[in-house]
């Protein structure tokens, strides 16, 4: 058993190790901080426990020592990530989290993250060290320890730059300290609000104006102060539209893609259950004509179920393979399959009249679906007189485990995206509270089932695919 303190990195979900990765990816618990990117722990294995120890409202959700208790707790026994904003050991608190497990004689290791000391002043093309402006840059804290006050009579003759990590509140302060120890008030300065994430924003003065700068963003912040300010070259565009996608891992991973660099948070609330390996298993698949997918879930369950029975790919030689849409299709093409039929327009509906159209009455269809989806399809079979045979290979559950997170990224959020019926539903069970952002849906057939639950969608993506749901919002004007 280890306790792994993780650096999650300053916020852009590209930002972490590969190391951090595999961490997350082996948990059986997680601690988690709120400057974590939640993106992250989609990448948690079923049944991971996910804990949070940030902030709720300004107030710290778990004290250090209560922290600390958790990780000794849990790391006795399992396999614990205690995942961090930034670097563990930078202002994280995590040499006072080692030194607990340390004397307790949990093993740990430590995994260093990119720190937003240096990478959101990178995200703003600031250099922080630069040989005609900075030969050296200095990480302080904007808060020291109760108690203790920070030396400002040295700081301000440092030089090079000076970097100010949870110091928004006290911007004032460290402006008026600094121009009272002899730093000249027109030194360049900049405050950097949400660094490397899609709402990033930058505020650039002199060190005098830095109390009125501050006003202007929120938190989490850093404050950069020195020539090498001055030398800012952009280079990252962000769309300033923070983006939730809701669907399982694989929907999520694949809006991901689509949006080529926009960041998306992905909290997949709901999760995919095999089912009905027993009933698949007796099934003569030869005597199918045609397989119908609805989903590149059901292609990848399809096949690992027929792993799992021991039964060779040729028995299907005789068989035409249909699904609902290009993804889908995709998914069989992986596997060296080419559909055969697939619809104009990426819906059930339309695969269901394609295959009316399409099929002999002698023809049997073998329906591999979740049992939960919409029975639109089988609807249509059925009055269009096709023999098929409804085979819900799976089932999507509501991932109850997720409401905390759900819930801290809500209300930060401008859009969120409902990819399935049952992710509109697994919203409706879990938000505590419904907000100003905008619902994307995918479909539909989504749509419906969103409004049913009491969700007013903003807009229905003209086809269901994850490229068009991501041109709805990167076109939308907020």
């Amino acid at each position: 058993m280890m306790v792994y303190l993780v650096g999650a990195g300053p916020g852009g979900t590209g930002l972490i190790t590969q190391k951090g990765l595999e961490c997350i990816k082996n948990a059986d618990v997680i601690i988690y901080d709120h400057l974590a990117n939640p993106s992250l722990l989609s990448g948690a294995k079923d049944g991971c426990a996910l804990i949070y120890a940030g902030k709720a409202a300004g107030n710290h959700h778990m004290n250090q020592e209560k922290i600390n208790a958790e990780l000794i707790k849990h790391g006795a026994e399992k396999n614990v990530v205690r995942l961090k904003g930034g670097d563990p050991f930078v202002f994280g608190r995590g040499g006072e989290e080692a030194d607990a497990l340390a004397k307790n004689n949990i093993p740990y290791e430590i995994v260093p993250g990119v720190s937003s000391c240096y990478s959101a002043a990178e995200y703003c093309g600031i250099p922080v060290t630069h040989r005609d402006a900075a030969s050296s840059f200095h990480v302080i804290t904007g808060h020291g320890k109760t108690g203790k006050t920070l030396d400002y009579s040295t700081i301000a003759k440092l030089g090079g730059t000076l970097v100010f990590l949870m110091g928004l509140s006290n911007a004032a302060n460290i402006s008026s300290q600094l121009i009272k120890n002899g730093m000249d008030a027109q030194t360049p300065s900049a405050i950097i609000s949400n660094g490397t994430a899609e709402n990033q924003k930058i505020i650039t003065g002199t060190l005098k104006s830095l109390p009125e700068s501050a006003k202007k963003v929120s938190s989490p912040a850093v404050i950069i102060i020195g020539g090498a300010v001055e030398l800012r070259r952009e280079w990252f565009y962000p769309s300033g539209k923070k983006i939730l996608a809701t669907g399982t891992k694989s929907m999520n991973a694949r809006i991901r893609r689509a949006a080529k660099g926009t960041d998306i948070t992905e909290i997949p609330i709901i999760k995919t259950v095999p089912q009905n390996f027993e009933l698949f298993d007796k099934t003569d698949l030869k005597k199918y004509t045609h397989i119908v997918f609805t989903s590149a879930n059901g292609v990848e369950l399809f096949f690992e179920f027929m792993n799992k029975s021991k039964r060779d790919i040729r028995l299907l030689c005789g068989a035409k393979f249909a699904a609902v849409g290009e993804k889908t299709a995709a998914a069989l093409e992986k596997r060296g399959i080419f559909t055969d039929i697939i619809p104009k327009n990426n819906r059930g509906e339309d695969l269901a009249k394609t295959l009316c159209a399409q099929c002999q009455k002698s023809d049997r269809l073998l329906l591999i679906r979740a049992e939960n989806g919409a029975d639109t399809i089988p609807k249509i079979l059925t009055d269009g007189k096709i023999q098929f045979t409804d085979m819900p290979l799976y089932r999507t559950e509501t991932d109850f485990s997720k409401k905390e997170l759900l819930n801290l990224c809500v209300p930060d959020t401008d859009y969120i995206i409902l990819s399935s019926g049952s992710a509109a539903k697994a919203f409706s069970e879990m938000a505590q509270a419904y907000t100003n952002a905008k619902f994307i849906s995918i479909g539909a057939e989504t749509s419906k089932a969103a409004r049913k639950y009491g969700i007013e969608i903003y807009k229905t993506a003209e086809r269901p695919t994850a490229e068009n749901i991501i041109e709805c919002i990167l076109k939308d004007e907020i």
